[in-house]
């Protein structure tokens, strides 16, 4: 079937409509700009007039079951996002996140449409050892033999990709990240002054995020400096598999080694206030919040591991720290305190001019338009 390059209909998948339009609108805002038709598909919630005020069409699924293992069900959102593609004759659709890449390219490949899967991160299921892992892999080397083009957001999960026989190496390229927008998350001055050291940690509360690590090393610098304070911004993932208790929660909120400030709709005037940004996962796509932080010049504190090692360069813009060790942790949250305000600003500015040079969401949309252009025409 001949279509007019010049107008494309093009479908973007999430597991959301809130990722879609945390981290989706300046792509779809773009692809509309450049004459072509956005079709939004994700399970409905409160963000969706936000998305269609950009003028796509917003076509919602109701099969997806995000966390559940019920290949009944898997199957079913399948089916409804390849009606959906038949139905509203899509021409490429751009899968994001775990069950929409690996269904939808399915249902893509079903309906004859090209599709680009973009692998924003491996999910719980891929990184815990078993039979959930090895269907994980299974579905994976399935689903990309069908999609047009897999996206990794880091070099790690393109090479594991690739030696695991998953996809094939010329099938694969590199978009890092969703992009972040420098105009927005810019360095902005302190509403509030501090006697002392913030660190700020923004995320789910996961074992995979580092969580357990960074209560463990928080404890441990507020015994030397009882000043400093740690504020801890996201939710417990109930019915992840690797979320904290409740109970360990409050249990550090209890002996004040940490302040918790719950679930954010705006990061930004929270990071605004703190002084050094502190994310110890086991492993990433490309960290969003390590993106805000370098675009708003805050020093950061990371893991050396896939995604991460992405948004560093080691003392220059922060410190990296090997994975799932508290102690080194704590020893380079103590380096970072013991930093002149100087040093921390200068290391500000290395993060900030990364995220002008790689990150920002021109860029990557650019990349994505480059990646549409050679598959449609």
């Amino acid at each position: 079937m001949h279509v007019n390059r010049t107008n494309l209909k093009i479908a973007i998948v999430l597991n959301t409509a809130w990722n879609i339009y945390n981290y989706r609108l300046g792509l779809i805002r773009a692809l509309i700009a450049a004459g072509h038709e956005v079709v939004a598909i994700a399970p409905p919630d409160e963000f969706v007039p936000q998305i269609v005020a950009t003028g796509c069409t917003f076509v919602p699924t109701h099969k997806l079951s995000r966390k559940g293992t019920n290949p009944v069900k898997d199957w079913q959102y399948s089916q409804e996002l390849y009606k959906i593609y038949k139905a509203q004759a899509i021409d490429i659709a751009l899968q994001y996140t775990i069950k929409p890449n690996i269904y939808g390219s399915m249902a893509a490949g079903r309906a004859g449409i090209k599709s680009i899967s973009t692998v924003t991160g491996l999910g719980y299921s891929f990184l815990s050892d078993g039979l959930v892992n090895k269907i994980a892999k299974l579905l994976y080397k399935k689903a990309f033999s069908a999609t047009s083009l897999v996206a990794f957001q880091n070099r790690d999960d393109q090479a594991l990709f690739q030696d695991l026989g998953l996809c094939p190496a010329q099938k694969t390229t590199l978009i890092k990240g969703s992009g972040i927008n420098t105009t927005y998350f810019c360095p902005l001055p302190k509403t509030q002054e501090n006697s002392d050291l913030i660190y700020l940690f923004v995320g789910r509360l996961l074992y995979d995020k580092g969580v357990v690590e960074l209560l463990a090393a928080a404890r441990q610098l507020k015994q030397e400096h009882p000043a400093t304070q740690f504020w801890i911004v996201g939710a417990i993932d109930q019915g992840n598999p690797s979320a904290i208790s409740e109970e360990m929660l409050q249990e550090y909120i209890a002996d004040s080694t940490i302040n918790y400030l719950g679930q954010s709709d705006d990061v930004r005037s929270i990071m605004q206030n703190a002084d050094v940004v502190v994310l110890p996962s086991y492993r990433e796509g490309l960290p969003r919040v390590m993106l805000e932080s370098l675009a708003m010049a805050k020093p950061i504190v990371t893991t050396d591991v896939a995604g991460c090692r992405e948004v560093i360069q080691d003392t220059r813009n922060g410190f990296l720290v090997p994975v799932k060790d508290s102690t080194a942790l704590a020893i380079a949250l103590q380096k970072m305190y013991e930093c002149s305000p100087a040093q921390r600003s200068e290391m500000g500015k290395v993060g900030r001019q990364m995220a002008l040079d790689i990150f920002d969401e021109q860029a990557i949309i650019n990349r994505y338009f480059e990646e549409i252009e050679k598959l449609t025409s």
